[in-house]
């Protein structure tokens, strides 16, 4: 099977689906041709990459929400695709914004920034300010982020390691909406820390990314610099075994979840407002807060029953081999698209 994918934005968010590509390539269940055209693209500052498959036309949409810079530059796309998979995906919302085109979109599932050797995306970072990357430490593959637990210490670390978004952004201030929940967002982060410090000074493990906004906020809530590399990050995360996850821009479900699940840990998030595909649930696969409060109760939960801890981060881990490594996500979409390997 002969498959040319094309690159059309220049953001982090499209590295999971081609490197989902890139492995079932390497495991010749395809030929993979790579169009990079970036260059010139109407809709580089979004999310997008388009894969020509038997003459089936897929789009797969990564963006947040359903936030676009530039709208008109999105429709057309739509309208061309055959068949649409949107990691932010809302039925309601799709009816809303797309219309008739609504029919052809299907949930994707969560998303990370994960790498296969000798990706085209290696190396480079996204124009949009808020969203560059130091390449050093955040060059990580597959295999960085899985994991499996086997057992629940005895006194159970809980992960929160988190960031603030700087409303004074220019992609955002000619929208006072999003200025408003950026504020939010940025809150509810800050509070959750001070509240899990407080709460399991012994088990927590987490605080803010440094950034100039940050220093104005919360300078006693900053980690170093060097703790927030992300493959100490990775490995922080690996030896926790409860981790936060707060909701991400334009209501996203936040790229953490997807890390949580490739390494099979027990997740607290507050409620997802996007549906993925697969058997992923509240109760089950996490449990959800909405107040800082709240998710210390639901961590006391846990901790007062750690088999569950033990038997949700396997759950987890099920789920991210059978409906999220990257070569399995792209696997599904192909065959919703009527595509068999």
């Amino acid at each position: 099977m002969n498959v040319t994918v094309r690159l059309l934005s220049g953001a982090d968010h499209l590295s999971q689906i081609l490197t989902g590509f890139q492995m079932l390539s390497r495991e010749n269940k395809l030929t993979l041709d790579i169009l990079d055209c970036r260059k010139d693209s109407p809709v580089y500052q979004e999310a997008f990459l388009e894969a020509q498959v038997n003459g089936i036309r897929i789009l797969f949409d990564l963006m947040d929400g359903y936030w676009y810079n530039r709208p008109e530059t999105v429709f057309p796309l739509y309208h061309s695709a055959d068949i649409v998979f949107k990691r932010s995906f809302s039925s309601v919302k799709n009816s809303e914004v797309f219309g008739a085109f609504s029919e052809k979109i299907h949930p994707l599932g969560f998303n990370y920034h994960v790498f296969c050797p000798g990706s085209p995306l290696i190396g480079t970072t996204s124009k949009i300010g808020f969203l560059k990357k130091r390449i050093k430490g955040v060059t990580c593959y597959v295999s960085d982020y899985e994991a499996k637990m086997t057992h629940v210490s005895a006194r159970p670390r809980i992960l929160f390691i988190t960031r603030l978004w700087d409303p004074a952004e220019p992609v955002v201030q000619t929208d006072s909406e999003l200025v408003r929940q950026w504020g939010e967002i940025n809150e509810m982060r800050m509070l959750l820390v001070r509240k899990l410090r407080a709460a399991f000074p012994e088990q927590f493990i987490g605080g803010i990314q440094d950034s100039p906004f940050a220093q104005t906020q919360c300078p006693d809530l900053i980690l170093s610099e060097h703790s927030t590399w992300k493959r100490i990050y990775l490995h922080r995360m690996k030896h926790s075994e409860i981790c936060i996850a707060s909701t991400g821009l334009h209501q996203s479900s936040g790229w953490k979840i997807a890390e949580y699940l490739a390494a099979g840990r027990a997740i607290v998030s507050e409620p997802l407002c996007y549906e993925v595909p697969g058997p992923f649930q509240a109760g089950e696969n996490y449990l959800t807060y909405t107040s800082a409060d709240g998710c210390i109760e639901q961590i006391r939960t846990l901790l007062a029953h750690p088999e569950q801890i033990l038997q949700m981060g396997q759950r987890n881990r099920a789920y991210y081999d059978t409906w999220l490594r990257p070569d399995q996500i792209v696997t599904k979409a192909l065959e919703q698209a009527k595509i068999l390997l």
